[in-house]
């Protein structure tokens, strides 16, 4: 039997009343997780969820999910291939939002050690799945002004990669290694939360999820 309780739950009550008090300074994240009956079944059974390689992915992505894991690898001291995602801070309306989008899932509540933990911001995280630079607004920069310097760092990526003789929709592989280099420094600003203020919404990825990490498990019903 798992350490945990398990119940049923429409979604909206399967989470609490009350505001979720997320802490991303903690020692262990409060985090949370929907998983499909499949992998939860897999984590009670063998008490410890790895990456399905049959969820990986999509290619349109591929790039930015590859430099995600290589940031882990370099960053936390597991290893694994691929990752486990959670919620870190999430506004408790749009957890039960997801979770009335995953009926017959399972929504994991989670302690998670820090140190086994990556923390991304989830709104710039668009910026590495889109091979984007990631640039900040300056704080006496108007909305004009910010939005003409992106055009132009923008335009001045678009042509580097041309002028190397490689279209931009081209696998990111085979872009030439200083842009690539300039915009993984750009992107390695999301993975820490001092560069952000207190109410933003936050990813974690893991290498794998175990079963004593979890704290609760709610089967979603129709």
């Amino acid at each position: 039997m798992p350490a945990f309780p398990i119940r049923s739950a429409r979604p909206a009550v399967a989470i609490p009343p009350g505001r979720m008090r997320h802490d991303i300074s903690e020692d262990r994240l409060l985090l949370h997780t929907i998983q499909t009956a499949e992998a939860f079944e897999a984590l009670l059974t063998n008490e410890v969820l790895n990456p399905n390689p049959s969820m990986a992915e999509p290619p349109l992505h591929a790039d930015g999910y590859d430099w995600m894991y290589r940031q882990m690898d370099a960053r936390l001291p597991t290893t694994g291939d691929g990752a486990i995602w959670l919620w870190a801070r999430i506004r408790r309306q749009t957890l039960m939002d997801l979770c009335g989008l995953a009926p017959g899932q399972v929504l994991l509540t989670c302690r998670v050690p820090r140190e086994r933990v990556l923390l991304s911001h989830f709104g710039d995280w668009h910026a590495v799945l889109n091979r984007h630079p990631l640039i900040i607004e300056h704080p006496d920069e108007n909305d004009e002004a910010y939005g003409a310097r992106l055009d132009r760092i923008f335009e001045d990526v678009d042509s580097r990669v041309r002028a190397a003789g490689v279209s931009p929709n081209a696998g990111y592989r085979h872009w030439p290694a200083d842009v690539r280099t300039e915009l993984e420094d750009s992107w390695a600003f999301i993975l820490d939360p001092a560069n952000y203020g207190r109410y933003e919404s936050w990813q974690a990825t893991v290498h794998a999820l175990r079963s004593d990490d979890v704290v609760q498990a709610v089967r979603i019903k129709d």
